[in-house]
């Protein structure tokens, strides 16, 4: 009996300094994806709430949707425990299934039922242990077995640990980080362009909703293709005013850009919240994953006080379609280069991986007339902090040497690759004739397309 007694002690002291040691992560439950997703607009109640705007999972009366929380885990050995509210009498069935995002995790997916049961009192319940071999992005589902009837509320998910170094990171945002390349050439040219060209091309799986692929980008603005619907994509071409009107109280009328002419498929207004200026668009561009997008942007000099901004692009199967010109005021500058990015202008599908490649790049020198090829790039991007959204890519794409590619999203590990590609040995030839009378009939057109665009 004493024996027994002492084994006893020595248990129940072994469970105490285990308790004493652990530490718990907090996980708001409202860090979560929905899934399937559903492009929701702005103020619409998606089924399992708004995640980033709510502090927990409710209202969940959809069984086809899942609630999935993406985690950054640091090795270790873990509880999982649900903090939760269940509605009195109500027994809810769920699976979990729990994988790493990235290959070479070491982790061995798992899946198995848990149960809430209620009693519309406040409670922990222990899920499941979770063992982490290395550190990195791990997958949390909760997908319901029976009908969640509206009577769960999830307030926190719980990763409680004794192992020395465990650590789990919750993400700040359900974006994705936006990756940036800025263009140069390695051949001698002047840096004092007045044409730009470049092609992009977006895999097939890599079109995920609300994604701007944008294309050429300079000091005053940029082009580039959305993903605005499950059927809608776009070709947007903006320029932005000379000052903020949103924020700078010394703007005058004479600090605005204004439309110059746009062809018959483009839509213009104005736009704000990033600075503000005049926004031109084709709805209906009907790009396609897996075929090139070419864009064509032209600079010139028509007076002292500013430059006149036109655009194009060119899908497969079609002719080129011209989008706008703009003129934007107070400026003298030609193009010295251009930067492309690809961002998530969205924020609720931050899981799913954006990719594009980036390449044919140049830009015509306004002193000698010869086309300038852009091999080299500088990498640069938002967020990057370990821990939070540092799933991006960026460089020489590992499939195509000749092409610079980003990817943004799917919380995989950061990969850098080359910035310079061989510069192009081939002359390029580009017939700018139809593109420069095309010009000129915008520059006709500009009286009479001023009132279209109305600015305070």
């Amino acid at each position: 009996m004493k024996i027994n007694f002492i084994l006893i002690v020595f248990t129940f002291l072994g469970q105490l300094s285990f308790a004493q040691n652990s530490q718990d992560f907090v996980v708001p439950a409202n860090k979560a994806y929905v899934e399937p997703f559903t492009s929701q607009r702005p103020g619409v109640r998606v089924p399992v709430g708004w995640v980033e705007t709510r502090d927990v999972v409710s209202s969940w009366r959809d069984q086809t949707k899942s609630v999935v929380w993406i985690v950054y885990q640091k090795p270790g050995d873990y509880d999982l425990l649900f903090d939760h509210v269940v509605a009195a009498d109500k027994n809810l069935e769920f699976e979990l299934k729990v994988n790493a995002t990235y290959q070479d995790s070491g982790f061995k997916p798992f899946s198995k039922k848990i149960t809430f049961k209620g009693d519309g009192k406040a409670d922990s319940l222990f899920a499941s242990k979770i063992k982490v071999p290395k550190t990195g992005y791990f997958r949390y589902e909760l997908k319901p077995i029976s009908d969640p009837q509206s009577s769960i509320t999830i307030k926190s998910l719980i990763f409680r640990s004794s192992t020395t170094g465990a650590h789990v990171n919750h993400i700040d945002y359900q974006s994705t980080p936006s990756v940036h390349l800025a263009f140069s050439s390695t051949a001698p040219n002047s840096k004092i362009y007045n044409w730009m060209y470049q092609e992009i091309l977006v895999p097939k799986g890599g079109d995920a909703l609300a994604t701007y692929y944008m294309s050429l980008g300079f000091f005053r603005g940029y082009m580039g293709i959305q993903t605005n619907s499950a059927t809608e994509r776009r070709v947007l071409f903006s320029v932005w005013d000379s000052k903020d009107a949103e924020h700078d109280t010394t703007i005058t009328k004479h600090d605005y850009v204004s439309l110059v002419d746009k062809g018959d498929l483009t839509t213009v207004n104005n736009f704000g919240g990033e600075g503000t200026g005049g926004q031109s668009y084709v709805k209906t561009a009907n790009w396609k994953t897996g075929e090139p997008v070419k864009f064509l942007m032209n600079i010139a000099k028509t007076d002292s006080n500013s430059v006149v901004l036109s655009a194009w692009y060119k899908v497969e199967g079609q002719d080129w379609i011209y989008v706008a010109s703009w003129r934007a005021p107070k400026e003298q500058r030609m193009f010295d280069g251009f930067y492309s990015f690809l961002e998530n202008f969205g924020y609720t599908n931050g899981q799913f991986r954006r990719e594009a490649y980036y390449y044919n790049a140049y830009g015509k020198d306004a002193k000698t007339g010869q086309w300038i090829n852009f091999n080299k790039v500088r990498f640069s991007n938002t967020d990057g902090r370990v821990g939070q959204r540092d799933d991006f890519e960026q460089g020489v794409s590992p499939k195509y040497p000749d092409r610079f590619y980003m990817v943004a999203g799917g919380y995989t590990p950061t990969l850098k690759t080359a910035n310079e590609i061989p510069l192009a040995t081939k002359p390029f030839v580009f017939d700018l004739k139809p593109f420069e009378q095309r010009v000129e009939l915008a520059l006709k057109n500009e009286l009479k397309n001023r009132e279209l665009i109305k600015r305070k």
